[in-house]
């Protein structure tokens, strides 16, 4: 079966390729920006630079799951890895089917036309997937790395 070929480190190179061709796809506009509000200062960066830090980001999980993968008796704990992978890959997906979906998802009042669903689900979800990826994501992925690290294996033939 192929799905049991697929690994960890495919599935975040993968990922990591995804962010880079839809952050350069929808980054052709000069004016596609995020912008941050913390009480009276705007934090402005360019979708093409977050595109960048997270293609980095998965790019770089995916090669410590790979370095992982080869060392001979350096092994990481499956639940943990599994774990980690569903977390930050499951947020993506869902990420983008809200994204993709939107006109399906969200009508618009004609009553309320100020009153916008759509951005206040995505902001929601990307709130919540920022926590849960920080708080118990990439805890989980450091815990497992330093295991895999400090883990002897016994290996007697």
């Amino acid at each position: 079966m192929i799905l049991k070929k697929i690994k960890a480190h495919h599935l975040f190179l993968i990922v990591s390729i995804l962010i880079l061709l839809i952050g350069m796809y929808r980054s052709t506009d000069p004016n596609s920006i995020l912008d941050i509000n913390v009480h009276d200062t705007y934090y402005v960066i360019s979708n093409y630079d977050c595109t960048l830090v997270l293609f980095t980001t998965y790019f770089l999980t995916g090669l410590l799951y790979w370095l992982f993968e080869k060392l001979p008796q350096k092994q990481l704990i499956k639940p943990l890895t599994i774990i980690h992978s569903t977390i930050l890959i499951g947020s993506f997906i869902i990420y983008w089917l809200l994204i993709f979906l939107d006109d399906k998802l969200f009508v618009i009042d004609p009553n309320f036309p100020l009153l916008n669903y759509k951005d206040q689900v995505i902001n929601i979800t990307l709130v919540l997937e920022l926590f849960i990826i920080t708080f118990v994501g990439i805890p989980i992925f450091i815990i497992n790395l330093l295991i895999g690290l400090l883990r002897r294996t016994d290996n007697k033939i």
